[in-house]
């Protein structure tokens, strides 16, 4: 039977939390670069992510409110406002201002 050593257990909490920020980091601008190919416009791929949670905010939202659940829309809104305060955070700590 396999088993990590305490340390590589450390080691396999630091591999995995540097290649999840690089693959996001690197999925919005692969999405940024489709976006213009498609024909839209040139945008950063910070400015996108916050346009993506925007737009899944309101659809879940919209969602909520059809669907006559006041809690669940209340529940929406905390968790993308929690999302966007997570996003300042690791914006300050890359040394990039977040947009409002």
């Amino acid at each position: 039977m396999m088993q990590l050593q305490e340390e590589e257990k450390t080691l396999l909490v630091t591999a995995k939390a540097e290649i999840e920020d690089n693959w996001k980091t690197m999925k919005w601008a692969l999405i940024a670069t489709e976006l213009e190919k498609k024909g839209g416009g040139k945008y950063p791929a910070e400015f996108l992510q916050k346009e993506w949670k925007k737009l899944e905010a309101a659809r879940v939202a919209a969602e909520a409110a059809a669907a006559g659940g006041e809690a669940l829309l209340a529940a929406a809104v905390a968790a993308v406002e929690n999302d966007e305060n997570e996003d300042d955070e690791e914006a300050e700590e890359e040394g990039v201002e977040a947009e409002e």
